[in-house]
């Protein structure tokens, strides 16, 4: 999709990024900060792929001056590696400036302005970057007071600041509708940046090189020889700390509205015409159109919703989902999905998509499976049990592509077997997978907005989600208790049983 993996891969002799940059981190004293952005960076300047000249400003409360709170990122960084490097350590900290700012404080982003000015008038800068590492509640006053207070210009003589947010964009279409309304009146659409980090994930980004460059799998790519898809993220983990948060949301906003369908779309697209992130982009934005004019009327026979129950596992007492910290203990909230859902266009109709994720199952895994209809010669029908060829290309834990296929068995009378021919990258040795946030860090500097969703793709999976949500309250779908660490509902098989399938991840 485009050279960010090369680049990431290698220690290249010169410098992958060449122009100076600032990267002005709001929320520097976060989780997302301490064990996301900082460890990609570092990661990136081990990698020699940094230019000479850039700046990280990391604004917060939390810390009264640099060394306190270059000590709190050091100790983050020593939990998430096994050694790390004092040199590299120490290159990437003269980059780093830490700046005291309240959100509420209107003089803090004057002081913030004139440090920019500053810093420009020494060193001068092709890209400035506003990643807004806080709570999205934030994102709208944030934006408007980089506006107001001229940090976007403030010493840059491109006028061309590029705006950095993470998920969730709103909570249904109406609220993403009214941020994007207020960033797209300070930013223009090319410089929004909106993270879904699945997107960066390793095996997402393998989904079009498998599709296009393979010629056994473009061809196949289609309803004549395809019978389903499906489509896991299985986490094994309850809400941990995010009781709150997630209570407000559950399964359907925290992994449908954003990862499921990406990842969806990747798979269903039409082919673009180049590899271009506006052409890629346009594709995808096809796919969540068409979700969002789906027919929902018999939701109820394509949706299973679940919500995970205390258990005993190995003589340990798991929680219900209503005890967990800052949930309702009458929460309907589902903690698990599966719906079945069909793509009405030349290319997919009538091949199912099953699409599946939950917490506290039994195993923590994300994967797609495309299984390939039963186009058996005659002759090898007859006396045969005969299964399925079927393509996963897995994401976690293991990152990998395994192709099954049938084949004789040795010393036997013609019985046919099925076989796996696999590649499992993450088990290559030596082989260190470039994190989520390497790769997305480099493309905003680089301008690169592939791995990053659009406003179209992010309004038309509202739409679609939105529809859902009412769809269940109008029908009232019932919410299935499943006991913690188990396959999910039973409910969510026999979805699949009804079809004469079953689910992959099962196997």
């Amino acid at each position: 999709m485009n050279q960010t993996i090369d680049k990431l891969y290698n220690n290249p002799d010169d410098k992958n990024i060449e122009d100076n940059f600032q990267f002005i981190l709001f929320g520097g004293t976060g989780d997302l900060a301490h064990n996301k952005i900082i460890p990609a960076f570092y990661n990136l300047a081990a990698k020699d792929i940094l230019p000479d000249h850039y700046t990280i400003i990391a604004t917060g409360r939390r810390y009264d001056n640099k060394n306190e709170y270059l000590n709190n990122l050091y100790a983050s960084l020593k939990n998430k590696k096994e050694k790390i490097d004092n040199r590299i350590w120490q290159s990437l900290t003269d980059h780093i400036e830490y700046f005291q700012l309240s959100f509420k404080e209107p003089d803090d982003f004057e002081r913030l302005r004139q440090r920019l000015l500053e810093k420009s008038k020494r060193e001068k800068i092709s890209n400035r970057i506003f990643y807004l590492a806080t709570a999205p509640k934030f994102f709208a006053e944030i934006a408007e007071n980089l506006k107001e207070y001229n940090l976007l210009n403030a010493g840059f003589e491109h006028s061309d600041s590029r705006l950095v947010i993470e998920k969730p964009f709103g909570h249904d279409f109406e609220s993403a509708q009214k941020l994007n309304n207020t960033l797209s009146n300070i930013f223009s659409e090319k410089n929004i940046f909106r993270i879904d980090h699945y997107l960066g994930k390793e095996m997402i980004q393998n989904i079009m090189v498998i599709r296009l460059s393979n010629p056994i799998f473009r061809a196949l790519w289609n309803k004549e020889h395809i019978d389903n898809i499906q489509i896991y993220l299985n986490e094994s983990e309850g809400v941990k700390d995010r009781g709150k948060y997630y209570d407000d949301t559950g399964v359907i906003k925290d992994m449908f509205q954003n990862h499921i369908l990406q990842v969806l779309s990747l798979i269903a697209m039409e082919e673009p015409e180049n590899l271009s992130a506006e052409e890629i982009s346009a594709k995808k934005v096809e796919v969540f159109k068409e979700l969002a004019d789906n027919d929902l009327s018999d939701i109820d026979k394509h949706i299973v919703r679940g919500q995970y129950d205390s258990n005993t596992v190995n003589n340990e007492k798991i929680k219900a989902y209503r005890e967990e910290d800052q949930i309702d203990p009458n929460s309907q909230t589902a903690t698990f999905m599966a719906l079945k859902l069909f793509l009405n266009n030349e290319r997919w109709r009538d091949v199912p998509i099953y699409l599946k994720s939950g917490k506290r199952l039994n195993k923590k895994e994300a994967a797609i499976a495309v299984e390939f209809k039963d186009n058996f010669h005659s002759s090898y029908l007859q006396n045969q049990n005969l299964d399925s060829n079927l393509l996963l290309i897995k994401i976690q834990p293991v990152e990998g592509v395994s192709l099954r296929f049938n084949t004789r068995k040795p010393a036997s009378n013609n019985k046919i077997i099925p076989v796996e021919m696999e590649f499992c990258q993450s088990c290559q040795q030596f082989f260190n997978s470039p994190e989520n946030y390497e790769g997305l860090i480099y493309d905003m500097i680089a301008g690169d907005k592939t791995l990053f969703t659009s406003w179209k793709e992010v309004s038309y999976s509202w739409k679609f989600i939105d529809k859902i949500q009412q769809k269940c309250v109008d029908e009232n779908i019932e919410l299935h208790q499943y006991p913690a660490l188990s396959e999910g509902p039973e409910a969510a098989d026999k979805l699949l049983e009804a079809d004469g399938r079953s689910w992959l991840d099962n196997e």
